[in-house]
């Protein structure tokens, strides 16, 4: 339908399929296309860590580690920033790596899983906005999600 808004996803690479559409209606709330537009977000970044062949399980682990006992909230985030040794956190991302040239992506996702273990995040999550707009109908990810820490 010509000038009809709407926010459409649709990705296939090798046995991923992802389809995401969302009609606008004249009534819709923007909150609602927030939602629309985060739930691709998520399925995108998370998709493309495992397209990289970064071992995702390895940095989380690494994270809960230099987070361990520290509170939720950006003093903790300092803290936490402030006592990573640089050789140290190469040598553990390196770990959950496939190739070394991999490394930058595997310090993005540390930064997502310290900001993540400390209870905060980057970016608009579907948490988060569910909690704040609790009207919004939120799709959830389709898939087995272990509980967040």
């Amino acid at each position: 339908m010509e000038g009809q808004d709407e926010v459409v996803f649709t990705a296939k690479y090798k046995d991923w399929i992802v389809v995401k559409k969302f009609k606008v209606e004249p009534d819709t709330k923007p909150e609602e296309v927030v939602a629309a537009l985060t739930s691709v977000n998520a399925t995108v970044v998370r998709k493309t860590f495992d397209f990289l062949g970064i071992n995702k399980e390895i940095i989380l682990a690494y994270a809960q580690r230099v987070c361990k006992g520290k509170r939720k909230g950006f003093a903790s985030l300092a803290e936490v920033a402030g006592s990573l040794k640089t050789a140290e956190v190469k040598a553990e991302l390196l770990k959950a790596c496939p190739d070394e040239k991999l490394l930058p992506f595997a310090e993005n996702y540390l930064l997502r899983a310290i900001l993540d273990t400390l209870g905060m995040q980057a970016e608009i999550d579907l948490d988060t906005l569910g909690k704040i707009y609790p009207n919004v109908k939120i799709t959830k990810p389709r898939g087995n999600f272990k509980k967040k820490v």
